[in-house]
């Protein structure tokens, strides 16, 4: 089947009302005649894959195949496939399009992409958008992601091969009319540099500490996700659930050799 008799599920995690859902949800609705929203209540950026486990987890309509969730972007994703909606089940997770850049490190935090590693986890590829934000007019912030969606959803679509599969796009900052210089499938990075917190005063007893930000853009090396999309690129990195650090096995098990017979001797 095409994209067009699919069913998609659109999450983020800056919350229903974000104009960046507002933008996906459209180019959705373009590309396939069964779309439904399903959306955290308020922003949850930064939670990863957190799930509200052992809580009750509310669920609002907001009109036609729209729901808000007060919870996690994860139970989000988790409702939206055990039962929430009707008939046939999903066959697609869109999540974004978040404000601002999930690069290199942002990865394993991002709210928006854990989304749909939980979509993943349960057999449903899935893909994140997110737009970075680099200054520029109002109308700049958005330019790339509403010039651009509706055009590679369709592809993206085609290019997941496996019900496992989750792609990472992030669009570059447009500022004064310009056009990305193109598009690259890409491996992410890691961004260098010290992480910005500080210390704050308190009279309460207790030690208080603010998160700006989590490392300035820095990129460790050319070419990586990171670098492309300062140059101006929009970037496409596809992200495994497996995290095991493979070219590492041989050497461990050398390293380890007979280890787990030694310990459970000596116990």
């Amino acid at each position: 089947m095409s994209i067009r008799e699919r069913r998609i599920v659109v999450v983020n995690d800056d919350g229903i009302d974000a104009h960046g859902l507002s933008i996906l949800e459209r180019a959705a609705r373009q590309c396939c005649d069964d779309v439904w929203v399903v959306a955290p209540a308020a922003n949850q950026s930064g939670r990863g894959r957190a799930l509200s486990w052992r809580q009750d987890v509310e669920v609002e309509p907001r009109g036609e195949r729209r729901f808000a969730v007060h919870g996690t972007p994860a139970d989000c994703v988790l409702i939206a496939l055990s039962g929430l909606l009707d008939g046939r089940g999903v066959d697609l997770v869109l999540s974004g399009i978040n404000a601002g850049s999930n690069l290199a490190n942002d990865i394993g935090s991002s709210g928006t992409i854990g989304a749909c590693f939980e979509a993943a986890e349960r057999g449903v590829p899935a893909i994140a958008f997110s737009q970075r934000h680099a200054g520029g007019s109002a109308s700049d912030r958005w330019a790339c992601a509403e010039g651009l969606t509706a055009q590679l959803l369709p592809r993206l679509f085609d290019a997941l091969r496996s019900p496992r599969r989750v792609l990472n796009v992030n669009f570059p900052a447009l500022v004064n009319g310009e056009s990305a210089a193109g598009l690259e499938v890409t491996h992410s990075g890691w961004r260098e540099g010290p992480m910005s917190i500080e210390e704050k005063p308190s009279d309460r007893g207790r030690r208080v500490f603010h998160i700006y930000t989590i490392r300035e853009d820095e990129p460790n090396e050319a070419d990586c996700d990171l670098d492309l999309a300062m140059r101006g690129y929009v970037t496409v990195t596809p992200l495994s659930l497996d995290q095991t650090r493979h070219a590492d096995l041989a050497a461990m098990r050398a390293h380890l050799p007979d280890a787990l017979p030694l310990e459970a001797a000596a116990l």
